[in-house]
């Protein structure tokens, strides 16, 4: 029986902590070798890394053979948090840059591609809460290409800064492998 309260605390912890957080929280299982993210940290002596990011919150591997998170609600509700903290981010720093006299956040386009990315959040969440968790796969590939669709126009927001190694652009692109990664073990 999905757990509501769990969802958003999935989504809490990956907003406020990060992704390395998050995952420790998601249930896992085995998938049969297939990629798997994990918390850098956890990984047993001798695993084969394809891939590691630092990221706020700590690192994140894939690696082949490892338990993965199980691939449905529960890691939409992730990646809307780490959407979310994008978000956050994307504000704190409009809100210090200036252009001429006033904010950049009182610039029409960006209030408009602000309010984009919102809206796509907002679309996301209102289908998790209105199924109950109750999605079909082409759905959740739906959500979660809605997700990083939102986070691509987010980057956009942030200049260089959103495509610094370590920063929200990598947590963006994990975020995204993380949807992939789950696709690829459920086919």
């Amino acid at each position: 029986m999905p757990d509501p309260a769990q969802w958003q605390e999935y989504r809490r912890v990956a907003r406020e902590q990060g992704v390395a957080p998050a995952l420790k929280l998601l249930p896992t299982r085995c998938r049969n070798g297939a990629i798997a993210a994990v918390p850098a940290g956890e990984l047993p002596a001798g695993t084969e890394i394809l891939r590691q990011a630092e990221l706020p919150g700590g690192a994140v591997a894939f690696a082949r053979g490892l338990p993965g998170a199980l691939a449905g609600p529960d890691l939409v509700w992730v990646r809307l948090g780490l959407s979310q903290g994008l978000l956050d981010e994307c504000l704190q720093y409009l809100r210090e840059r200036r252009s001429g006299e006033e904010s950049l956040l009182r610039k029409q386009m960006i209030q408009d591609c602000l309010a984009t990315a919102f809206n796509g959040q907002l679309a996301v969440e209102a289908d998790l809460l209105a199924t109950g968790g109750a999605l079909p796969p082409a759905r959740l590939r739906y959500l979660h290409q809605l997700l990083s669709d939102v986070d691509r126009k987010l980057l956009g927001l942030l200049g260089a800064k959103g495509f610094l190694a370590g920063g929200p652009g990598e947590v963006a692109d994990v975020s995204e492998l993380l949807a992939s990664v789950h696709e690829m073990g459920t086919t």
